[in-house]
């Protein structure tokens, strides 16, 4: 059976679990008075870093779980 692939699902995943990677540590871990986090702190850009590789294995996740229902 010839397997369709949707890259744009693939894009979608990722973007996603990534944004809302993102809004989760701007929004939500600063109450929890982690000191990188707080506005201000110089070493709050390594956030963004945090949601890509946030993505990337959101993806992962989603691939795995994928495969393994359709066997």
């Amino acid at each position: 059976m010839i397997e369709v692939r949707f890259p744009m699902v693939d894009y979608g995943v990722r973007a996603l679990s990534g944004f809302l990677i993102l809004m989760f540590l701007l929004f939500v871990a600063p109450l929890s008075n982690i000191e990188w986090l707080q506005p201000g702190h110089p070493y709050r850009f390594i956030i963004v870093p945090i949601a890509l590789i946030g993505g990337w294995g959101c993806l992962f996740l989603y691939k795995k779980v994928k495969k393994q229902k359709s066997v």
